[in-house]
């Protein structure tokens, strides 16, 4: 599946890209009537979309490196879903993605430990990519596998060069937050030494207990 295919279903369920009749688009030709703006419940779910879309252009590159990549899975008995999940080369765990698209005129920082953009705090989001990494880490197993969650944050400058690192309660370790510019020489980073039957052992346990994500499938009822 494509990144951000559940984040544009939800968008089109609220409107956005509805045509308009052949009545009103004859009136907007002739300038008569303006265009129709997106449903403004829509945007978020547009933005994330191309938020996911954007990561998913980065990070195809890494399957010809040894690299396992996934994008949009459901998690069971959840209406959560995960943006992307990689396996490196070592197969010696997981990192867990969750991509965001922010104001390109705010730039996203790190102000006490907590994630802001511009002056927003946007720390709970941080907290939702630490409580994926950890509903990822519960459900594929086993209880060791070291799962690392990180944000990817396009449009916003992330400050530091790209880089900067927040705090969870809760989470053990530092939380990634990168911008596009950074992420992929991370993840390189992280490739450790190839251990191909062990990385496809962990990659089909993803496969046998994530899958594509969709609104209404029983295996994501709660």
């Amino acid at each position: 599946m494509n990144a951000g295919s559940s984040a544009a279903r939800r968008a089109a369920a609220l409107g956005a890209g509805r045509r308009p009749g052949l009545w009103t688009r004859l009136l907007i030709a002739l300038g008569i009537r303006a265009k129709p703006p997106t449903p403004q419940a829509a945007l978020p779910w547009l933005m994330g979309a191309e938020g996911e879309a954007a990561t998913q252009d980065l990070i195809d590159v890494l399957a010809g490196e040894g690299w396992a990549v996934f994008h949009d899975l459901g998690l069971p008995r959840s209406h959560s879903n995960v943006d992307h999940l990689l396996v490196p080369p070592s197969g010696e765990g997981i990192i867990v993605l969750d991509s965001k698209r922010w104001r390109a005129t705010w730039p996203t920082s790190a102000v006490g430990g907590r994630l802001f953009c511009g002056d927003e705090d946007r720390h709970d989001q941080a907290e939702k990519a630490a409580f994926l990494a950890r509903f990822v880490r519960d459900v594929v197993g086993p209880a060791n596998l070291p799962v690392l969650p990180a944000l990817v944050i396009h449009r916003s400058p992330v400050a530091a060069d790209g880089h900067i690192e927040v705090l969870v309660d809760g989470w053990p370790r530092p939380l990634h937050v990168f911008g596009p510019q950074a992420l992929l020489a991370h993840l390189r980073q992280r490739a450790g030494t190839p251990d191909p039957r062990r990385a496809a052992r962990l990659a089909a346990r993803v496969t046998q207990t994530l899958h594509p994500y969709s609104e209404g499938d029983p295996r994501w009822a709660g």
